[in-house]
């Protein structure tokens, strides 16, 4: 393989260029809907004969497509290798939600299989994989109002899919068919295709040439997992997100876990992730999850979720949300946040299908929405305002007020203190006359909303929003005072900061004071905790005391 200079490593890292020489790097293929679907039927066809083996039509009574689903769901227990996968996952509370998490990697890829790609159903799909990515900011919403992944994060998300076809391929061995073989080869690269397009549905925009370069990524990524390995901290986490959803994927591939995991994982992701066994406690789990999907048929199941989705998706306030989050996505202004509130709405429909409340607001000039130093009882997406909202903040009793920020909707405002549940960080008011068009969560809805994980990732996600405004100094400042110092505290202020300013890539090996399960919320307060025992222990420089100051502030 021809590899990239070194010095051009260090600029390119987590692209694809990192570990494929240029040629064999183009951009996504652009297919028709008449090219995919003939591709898409022939690799299903052909996969699902492949795996009519009699030793499947023994072992599954027939349904010999569980094996085929038990080698792709492997697929996604090799990407918990892959630490900045794994601390995306945790840092947007993924590990809470395991079968959330597998049904709608089941519905796409699962869909990317058995549905047109201009169908309804997958389209819905599809439009909600995106929104999920661009909350956990593996994604950017582009001037054509797609999605492309960000730059460093590219190799990650090449790799799901690389992870996924070669799955795939060792369930064809399993099943007497060498990848290597010349049949092998034809049947392996239809298969890399359907994968790699359906990454690119949710942003992927560059892929291997073909099925050599595809082999040559793998090799040189699979290099960098055994060269790099995860800290600790982030496998065990990964063994932990795989012990969570390990009981639901063995239900789906007609195994118990043991077998499952026997069978279907390749030894390496085998040995890393369950080193000491099963544990007979997930039997009892995956019995459960057959209960659950024993009447449940994919593509119907597929499509009742998508209508009852388009329901919601024309509820007016929800239509709401959705005007206010592409706003605000091709404004880059507060999009991730209100695409969290959006994502919840769907994702709760069904247990509270109340709206939200939606609410017309006359300010007055020089007229206060929200007044520092006052509990807040209720928090406000803002849809629309005729003019600016400005915010003042007052550092300390006695000092100055001044003015900090100048707001445009949409926007949405006193999320952290109704999460906290302490009074407001800053005022918010209008200089002008001002109306102010709102959805409004008072303290029951709010009390409601903040049990689930999406809510919990949509509050953390603004605190990354707002910490992220002095990422480039305060790590700096961090990074270079605790390597000087030796400081363990500052080591874990500083990947904490990291961590939640949206930087997946950080080790987070060097936290204390946190369990691996801790919540976004959890980790939040375990940086405040941390940069307040740093100040007030003394001994930093002025600049720094100033900036982490600036951090509790930020997170209020």
């Amino acid at each position: 393989m021809k590899t990239v200079p070194s010095a051009s490593n260090r600029a390119l890292s987590g692209t694809l260029e990192k570990f494929l020489a240029p040629e064999d790097i183009v951009p996504l293929p652009s297919l028709t809907d008449e090219e995919w679907n003939a591709i898409r039927r022939v690799a299903g066809r052909a996969l699902a004969w492949r795996f009519c083996t009699l030793r499947n039509l023994c072992v599954h009574r027939g349904w010999f497509v569980a094996d085929a689903l038990g080698f792709a769901w492997a697929g996604i227990y090799r990407t918990l290798l892959v630490s900045s996968i794994v601390a995306t996952s945790y840092r947007n509370e993924g590990l809470f939600r395991a079968g959330e998490r597998i049904q709608g990697t089941r519905e796409f890829f699962g869909g990317g299989f058995l549905l047109p790609r201009s169908s309804a159903e997958f389209r819905e799909i599809v439009r909600v994989v995106n929104l999920r990515h661009h909350i956990a900011g593996v994604v950017v919403a582009d001037a054509d109002g797609g999605y492309r992944v960000i730059d460093g994060y590219e190799a990650d998300y090449a790799y799901v899919a690389t992870a996924f076809i070669e799955a795939i391929r060792r369930g064809m061995a399993a099943c007497g068919l060498p990848p290597d073989s010349p049949r092998g080869r034809a049947l392996s690269e239809p298969v890399c295709t359907v994968l790699y397009q359906i990454a690119g549905l949710t942003g992927l925009r560059r892929v291997p040439r073909d099925l050599a370069a595809h082999e040559r990524f793998r090799d040189a990524y699979d290099r960098h997992l055994r060269e790099r390995p995860a800290s600790a901290r982030v496998q065990r986490m990964g063994r932990e997100i795989a012990r969570r959803i390990v009981p639901v994927t063995a239900s789906l591939a007609d195994e118990t876990v043991a077998n499952h995991i026997r069978r279907h994982f390749d030894p390496e992701t085998a040995a890393y992730l369950f080193p000491d066994g099963t544990g007979a406690d997930l039997e009892t789990q995956r019995e459960e999850w057959v209960r659950r999907h024993r009447t449940r048929k994919p593509v119907e199941a597929i499509r009742a979720r998508s209508v009852a989705r388009e329901a919601v998706w024309h509820r007016p306030d929800v239509a709401a949300l959705r005007r206010a989050y592409e706003q605000a996505a091709s404004e880059s202004t507060d999009d991730r946040l209100i695409g969290a509130i959006l994502l919840h709405a769907l994702d709760a429909a069904g247990e509270d299908d109340r709206p939200l409340e939606r609410r017309t607001i006359d300010l007055a000039a020089g007229a206060l929405l929200i007044r520092q130093g006052e509990s807040l009882g209720e928090m406000y997406v803002v849809l629309s305002a005729t003019a600016p909202l400005v915010v003042l903040r007052r550092a300390e009793a006695g000092a100055e007020t001044r003015q900090v920020a100048t707001l445009a909707a949409p926007i949405v405002l006193g999320e952290i203190g109704m999460w906290r549940g302490q009074p407001a960080v800053a005022t918010v008011l209008s200089r002008e006359p001002n109306r102010l068009d709102v959805l409004v969560i008072d303290a029951e809805r709010f009390e409601s909303l903040k049990q689930e994980p999406g809510f919990r990732a949509a509050t953390a996600a603004e605190v990354q929003r707002r910490l992220a405004l002095n990422t480039s100094l305060t790590g700096s400042l961090l990074g270079d005072t605790a390597a000087r110092t030796g400081d363990a505290r500052l080591a874990s202020i500083a990947q904490l900061f990291r961590y939640l300013t949206g930087d997946s890539h950080v080790a987070l090996d060097a936290v204390i004071d946190l369990p691996d399960d801790a919540t976004p919320v959890e980790c939040v307060e375990a940086l405040r905790r941390q940069v307040d025992a740093a100040i007030a222990a003394g001994g930093l420089a002025p600049d720094l005391v100033r900036y982490l100051q600036q951090v509790v502030t930020t997170i209020g």
